[in-house]
């Protein structure tokens, strides 16, 4: 019995001095203050000085890239918080823009006076009034290529007699043909003729030596030299089909 007790008064000891149990600090709770650099605060540097440089002097490309973002911010910043401020500072940059571009417009102007090599409306008006002369030019300039091709090449057309759009497109060749004097020698990959092109040959493999894979096709050709080259494909008016001989003729030289 008094052992019992004896053990029970230790155990009860044990947690007492357990509970009063002064805690251990370390370097992670309190600063070491041997070495005075410890507790000395951190030098602050000093804010660089920013050099400021006049937009003038930024590159070009630079410089209308900063304009165009500040235009955009004094935009959203308008229209995220309206106000008269906000709003007159967009206009105010705005309309700087709008006057700058207003100069340029002018200097334009004035450039194609001293280049006139520059000015497109010399070589092709954009007035209504010469429309009739310039159009008449361009059907002479396509007749003469008709003619001057015409000379050298005939046509193949090569076409699939059991299709509304190449029937169409023989009824236009077979007119075409007829009105400048053209050798024609259609060609039906199908078997079957067009009602517009009674002379049709059948396909013996002349596609397919070609390299023919598209339909209608046609092709300017010169038996003789062994020369042949595409002219149109699928269906072509015969206003653009005059246009075809002329960019042909000319090697696609740009008219505008």
């Amino acid at each position: 019995m008094k052992r019992g007790f004896a053990c029970l008064m230790m155990i009860i000891a044990g947690n007492s001095l357990a509970g009063e149990r002064v805690p251990v600090s370390t370097y992670a709770d309190d600063p070491i203050v041997g070495w005075h650099w410890y507790n000395e605060p951190l030098p602050t540097e000093a804010p660089e000085e920013e050099d400021s440089v006049p937009l003038t002097a930024l590159p070009a490309n630079l410089q209308m890239s900063l304009l165009q973002k500040l235009v955009r911010e004094r935009l959203n910043r308008a229209i995220l918080n309206p106000s008269t401020e906000n709003t007159g500072e967009y206009l105010r940059l705005q309309q700087m823009v709008t006057t700058q571009a207003g100069l340029f417009t002018k200097s334009a102007q004035k450039a194609l006076l001293m280049f006139p090599e520059l000015d497109y409306n010399i070589q092709h008006s954009h007035y209504n009034g010469t429309a009739t002369v310039q159009l008449t030019a361009v059907r002479e300039r396509q007749q003469a290529a008709v003619q001057q091709l015409g000379q050298k090449y005939g046509l193949f057309l090569f076409y699939r007699g059991d299709e509304a759009i190449d029937n169409l497109m023989a009824s236009v060749v077979s007119q075409f043909a007829a009105s400048h004097d053209l050798s024609l020698i259609p060609i039906s990959v199908d078997g079957k003729r067009s009602d517009a092109l009674p002379q049709t040959r059948p396909d013996t493999g002349q596609a397919a030596s070609m390299g023919v894979t598209h339909f209608p096709a046609l092709y300017l050709v010169a038996p003789d030299a062994g020369q042949y080259q595409p002219l149109s494909y699928g269906f072509v008016a015969q206003d653009d089909l005059a246009r075809r001989f002329l960019d042909v003729a000319t090697d696609f030289t740009s008219r505008y």
